[in-house]
């Protein structure tokens, strides 16, 4: 069975969590990852991982938040992290994407959840999108006794090679479909088959055969196949590989 370690299923163009729980057997899937933005939404997921043991929440919030990152919400973040079914704290991290959002402000919201994380003793999921840079320079200090993931890995090789080196896992999307994605391509192929993951994030990031469309946890399978294609390892192999790193990272998981 499929795992998709990174969705947003509390969204409501799915019309609720419970649509997307009640196709899984179908669609393939075992597990998913259903991820929060922000306290809100981590509330959301949390409430949807106790609708099914299938599945599990990560609570956070995304750098396009970072003045939302108080102690008050940190404090509710942090009992968040007690639950049975909260295996991350993310996603943080940093996004300069666009310029209207307050870089100090991300690297000041990412430190705290960084801290949080480590107190809580839970993996991190991180979103890093456009600021290599200062992420590498966060990362030439920071520690992860628990882990973590880089969610929607887009970096180079050498970039996938300084978080491999500080045992952080790859978890590659719809964007790995792509026909542009040479450096993607390169990534995947250099990373150990034992540190990578598969995701949608959905509703976003669809792959290459529905761009345009609202992205679904089944097509996780389309990411798969691409990355059974670049590692020449069968689709069952990597539905297998990817489900024990999950299991692995997460350890919370059942």
């Amino acid at each position: 069975m499929l795992t998709d370690t990174h969705a947003h299923i509390t969204e409501e163009v799915f019309g609720g969590a419970q649509n997307i729980i009640d196709t899984m057997t179908a669609d393939g899937l075992g597990i998913i990852v259903t991820i929060g933005c922000d306290l809100p939404t981590s509330l959301a997921a949390v409430e949807a991982a106790h609708l099914d043991p299938r599945i599990y929440a990560a609570v956070g919030v995304h750098p396009y938040y970072p003045e939302t990152v108080t102690d008050e919400t940190l404090d509710a973040l942090r009992k968040l992290a007690a639950d049975d079914k909260v295996v991350a704290v993310g996603e943080f991290g940093l996004d300069y994407h666009h310029d209207e959002f307050d870089r100090d402000a991300q690297i000041k919201a990412m430190y705290k959840q960084y801290e949080l994380a480590r107190e809580v003793k839970l993996p991190i999921v991180f979103h890093v999108r456009e600021a290599t840079g200062d992420f590498t320079e966060f990362l030439r200090s920071a520690e992860f006794p628990q882990s973590g993931v880089m969610h929607c890995f887009s970096g180079s090789t050498e970039t996938a090679e300084i978080c491999l080196k500080k045992g952080l896992y790859l978890a590659f999307g719809g964007k790995l479909t792509y026909n542009n994605s040479k450096n993607l391509i390169a990534a995947a192929a250099h990373a150990p088959l034992d540190r990578l993951l598969i995701e949608t994030d959905a509703p976003y990031l669809s792959p290459s055969h529905c761009i345009g469309q609202t992205n679904y946890p089944k097509n996780v399978a389309y990411v798969r196949d691409k990355l059974a294609e670049i590692k020449g390892v069968s689709p069952e192999e990597i539905e297998r590989i990817t489900a024990d790193n999950a299991k692995r990272l997460f350890y919370k998981m059942k």
